[in-house]
């Protein structure tokens, strides 16, 4: 199964390369007939030429400005002057629709995975529209499962990674949309989508902090409380997780605490040894141990070695991990090693996914805090190695 996705991802990539080189090529050949038909003005060669020279720098100068955004969600604006010089080959484009610049309601490209140079960029609109169709394909097949239906609103298709940021929130919140108002033929198959996407969505409220979605997500509690009665108890245990996650980012802790316990009792009680499984209950002992950093250093440290044997070192789950084990680290007052360890996530994940991804974003604030805490207080790193000039003499 894996063979054949990675087999279908590169078949698709190789077929979007190949609309997008076509197109290209047709709108070549439009413009160079179009410059056939229209006699130019005449003028001399070498007016001709410094001419030229200005358009190519202007033009590269105005690409150069979209491409060099710094802003959390990389947008990219219309520009009628890169598509009358006709140098689109140097500017990004929507893969789905191959368009350049805002679509017809006016939003921008967007793209915020792990792609990198001018792949990637996409439509919001164009996004939901591909994730809906693929989604119908899958629930009418008869794998019909979460992954099958709604794998194409949480992954790009491109990298392989998880949508991010701002463009995780408006997808995951089309995902639920799709799943209330497609698939809502009474089927227990329906209604556990539903579910899940709601659970999803509820996991990514919690990472936010505005008003608009704790509103949301108090909706979203009394949908899951009213449909708990249907679940299975690992459902019911992610479900109460989420919950719980949500709660507690959004100040009631002492419910977010009974919450996860009931998760983590629920997990246990399951015997279920998948790894979704047995990381959810990993990271709940986290949340709920989170006062006592010493043990947290242990439990983090095994994810950590689990995650870097099953995944690799550049996945953004290990990343995450990493990041969390230098913050337990740093609260243990062992600092050098959490520093070296934040050191070494952030010049990876910002040579893999970039540097606006947010587990670059997550391992450089990290880093940066521990870094000028320490040039603050140099002597925080003493409880770390003890007396330092005895070690030396007995050295």
């Amino acid at each position: 199964t894996r063979t054949a996705t990675i087999v279908n991802a590169l078949a698709m990539a190789m077929t979007m390369q190949l609309k997008l080189f076509f197109g290209r090529l047709r709108r070549r050949s439009e413009r160079e007939e179009e410059e056939m038909m229209t006699e130019p003005p005449t003028i001399s060669s070498c007016e001709h030429s410094t001419t030229s020279c200005e358009r190519s720098v202007a033009t590269s100068s105005t690409c150069s400005t979209v491409l060099s955004s710094s802003s959390t969600l990389q947008r990219i604006d219309s520009s009628d002057a890169i598509k009358s010089e006709g140098t689109s080959s140097d500017c990004p484009s929507c893969w789905l629709c191959l368009e350049e610049g805002s679509d017809t309601s006016g939003k921008p490209l967007i793209r915020n995975c792990s792609c990198r140079g001018t792949s990637g960029y996409a439509h919001i609109s164009c996004i939901v529209h591909y994730a809906e169709h693929k989604g119908r394909q899958g629930y009418g097949s008869s794998n019909h499962n979460f992954n099958n239906v709604c794998r194409y609103f949480k992954f790009c298709p491109n990298c392989n990674q998880e949508y991010q940021n701002d463009v995780q929130c408006d997808l995951s919140k089309a995902m639920v949309s799709f799943v209330e108002r497609k698939l809502h033929d009474g089927t227990p198959r329906a209604s556990y989508l539903r579910i899940v996407a709601l659970v999803d969505r509820l996991f990514v409220l919690s990472a936010g902090t505005n008003n608009a979605g704790t509103s949301e997500g108090q909706v979203i509690c009394s949908k899951l409380m009213f449909l708990m009665d249907g679940m299975d108890s690992v459902m019911k245990a992610r479900t109460y997780y989420a919950l719980g996650c949500f709660y507690g980012s959004s100040g009631s802790l002492k419910k977010s605490k009974a919450y996860l316990e009931t998760a983590r009792n629920l997990l246990q009680d399951a015997d279920d040894d998948s790894d979704s499984s047995v990381r959810d209950i990993a990271d709940i002992e986290i949340k709920l141990n989170c006062s006592n950093a010493s043990s947290d250093v242990g439990s983090l440290r095994s994810r950590y070695e689990e995650t870097l044997a099953k995944s690799g070192r550049e996945t953004t789950l290990t990343i995450d991990a990493g990041v969390a084990l230098a913050k337990a680290l740093h609260s243990s007052d062992r600092h050098i090693e959490a520093e070296k360890l934040l050191a070494n996530l952030t010049a990876t994940s910002r040579r893999v996914h970039g540097q606006d991804h947010h587990c670059t974003k997550s391992a450089a604030t990290a880093l940066q805090g521990l870094t000028n805490e320490l040039l603050e207080d140099p002597s925080s790193t003493d409880s770390e190695f003890g007396d330092i000039d005895g070690w030396f003499k007995s050295i």
